[in-house]
């Protein structure tokens, strides 16, 4: 998919927010969504949580070479134990097969199972559904949105590199609360997704 921080967003956003436009200026905004299922998203976010990206990848790679496809059903057939061995704590296996009952065909999430069939949700809509199931809570579901999704409205407000970054765009004394970032990214809507990468890429430089 293209870069969805396009010339003429990234224009729009600075004219709504024209103090943060000599930032998009420094940095190279640039996103393009992979567009991944959210089955097989949800559960690398899961794996991936807390832990260096080379152990990560080590573990999510050994999940695959036990279950083969990674799809709920392979999930659901290997056991409690056989999930942990590859590496997975308790919890995360446990968080694992959640997301895999979510999304089986008796599963409350069958029918979204493709990008495609999110299209018509809005992103709070699918915030809502997907943090139903225990283990995947709004961070991982807003990551969802944004990088294999790429939708143009997501505010992480609650990540801590998002809070650091916007303390250095208004030049802060201090890390802004989760509810300080929302009242500041007013002027952001509907592209709150550019000040979310924004902040990120202006940490990256300090």
């Amino acid at each position: 998919m293209p870069n969805i921080f396009s010339k003429r967003v990234l224009s729009k956003f600075a004219k709504q927010v024209p103090e943060l436009a000599h930032h998009i200026e420094r940095v190279k905004m640039k996103l393009e969504p992979t567009m991944t299922p959210p089955f097989q998203m949800l559960v690398r976010s899961i794996v991936y949580q807390q832990l260096a990206y080379k152990a990560a990848k080590t573990i999510h790679d050994r999940l695959l070479a036990l279950v083969g496809d990674l799809t709920p059903k392979s999930i659901l057939s290997k056991s409690q134990d056989e999930l942990k061995s590859v590496g997975l704590s308790w919890q995360k296996a446990s968080y694992v097969v959640n997301v895999a009952e979510a999304f089986d065909k008796n599963g409350f999430l069958k029918k979204y199972s493709t990008t495609d069939s999110l299209s018509e949700l809005s992103s709070d809509e699918i915030l809502d559904l997907f943090s139903q199931i225990k283990g995947v809570g709004d961070w991982t579901v807003q990551m969802y949105l944004l990088f294999s999704l790429g939708r143009l409205d997501i505010l992480a407000s609650k990540d801590l590199g998002v809070r650091k970054g916007v303390q250095i765009l208004y030049n802060l004394e201090k890390p802004p609360s989760s509810k300080e970032v929302e009242g500041l990214a007013e002027r952001w809507r509907p592209l709150e997704s550019i000040g979310t990468v924004l902040a990120w890429k202006v940490l990256e430089l300090e």
